[in-house]
């Protein structure tokens, strides 16, 4: 097992799953109120309070977003690291059987796409009554789970992209959310050459949206939207200016946006990483406390930027945490991920 490998696929999964479980604590908050509530911002595992989503979990337990990725990881390990539709089907059933998760956190898009894989495989026809929005389906749900796409392809950015376009198609088949998880992707998948830099790694991601925009206009439907692309160069522009980064940070959430749409989640995300020299810890810190969907937004943040520093600064104790409340082994499935890879 090549040793560098394990290191950053463990960083990935790590910090997603930090980024989760410490964003479903401020979900839902403003910039302000979190630096209120949490005397300047949330750096610690906590209890979610009564205006998260996540309310009833305790400290360290994940949602939607890293639950997601860490079954995905197990299908593709399954498959011999081979990512196909089937993997991408066969986690989506898993998950929807359990309830601390679907019940809870499942999204209007991911719940649409499920009825129909599950119809299908009980030999049903299932259609969805009434005219389907398709530009509502542009959410950050394709980013959040993406992070295998990058690592089961270590520098292999064009593959990386091909993946996560696979990945997103069976959920989120829709231009804009193919870019943001192509984005995400070719920016992990480029995280593990020898002389990465963050600089490197920015670059591969704005060509992953890109390339991700451009496959999604061949082979996906067309939607209404803003540029993930143009939104991550304005994201990275505010984290190269001049003013503080507690300003940088502000104007992450009130202009760029850290919603639910993939124009908004992705390029946060990016920026943030920026903002903060790609720290991971900084990195996942900032965008748990930059407001409003801050669990997707510090999962995809994490799952990116813990591939580009690996997991030597991880607390151990953080990931004993999360192993025990969530009932997952986060360093043994990276140990077979990297064994997939082989040397």
């Amino acid at each position: 097992m090549n040793q560098s490998k394990y290191s950053k696929i463990l960083g990935s999964l790590v910090y997603c799953a930090l980024g989760d479980a410490m964003g479903a604590v401020t979900e839902n908050l403003t910039f302000d109120q979190i630096r209120e509530m949490y005397n300047g911002g949330l750096r610690e595992l906590a209890e979610p309070g009564k205006t998260a989503f996540a309310y009833g979990n305790k400290a360290g337990q994940i949602t939607d977003d890293f639950s997601q990725t860490y079954l995905l990881t197990e299908e593709i390990i399954k498959n011999n690291g081979v990512i196909d539709q089937e993997c991408v089907e066969n986690m989506l059933i898993r998950w929807s059987g359990i309830p601390r998760y679907f019940n809870r956190f499942a999204g209007p898009t991911t719940r649409s796409a499920i009825d129909v894989l599950k119809a299908k495989k009980e030999g049903r026809d299932y259609r969805p009554e009434g005219v389907i929005d398709y530009a509502r389906q542009a959410t950050n749900g394709s980013a959040m789970k993406i992070s295998p796409a990058g690592f089961f392809n270590p520098c292999d950015v064009d593959k990386a992209i091909e993946d996560a376009v696979r990945i997103t198609q069976v959920t989120h088949d829709n231009h804009l959310s193919i870019s943001g998880a192509c984005a995400v992707a070719a920016a992990i998948s480029s995280a593990f050459e020898e002389d990465a830099t963050l600089y490197s790694v920015m670059q591969a991601g704005i060509y992953g949206a890109k390339r991700g925009e451009e496959i999604g206009k061949e082979r996906s439907r067309v939607v209404g939207g803003p540029s993930v692309v143009t939104r991550m160069d304005y994201a990275i522009s505010v984290a190269l200016s001049s003013v503080t980064k507690e300003e940088k940070l502000r104007q992450i959430y009130e202009i760029v946006g850290t919603g639910l749409h993939i124009s908004e989640a992705v390029p946060a995300a990016f920026g943030i990483i920026m903002i903060c020299e790609g720290n991971a810890w900084d990195s996942v810190c900032e965008a748990v406390n930059v407001g409003y969907d801050t669990d997707t937004v510090a999962a995809i943040t994490g799952s990116v930027v813990g591939a580009l520093e690996g997991a030597e600064k991880a607390d151990p104790a953080l990931i004993h945490v999360m192993d025990r409340e969530n009932d997952i082994r986060i360093e043994e499935l990276a140990r077979k991920a990297a064994e997939c890879l082989g040397d």
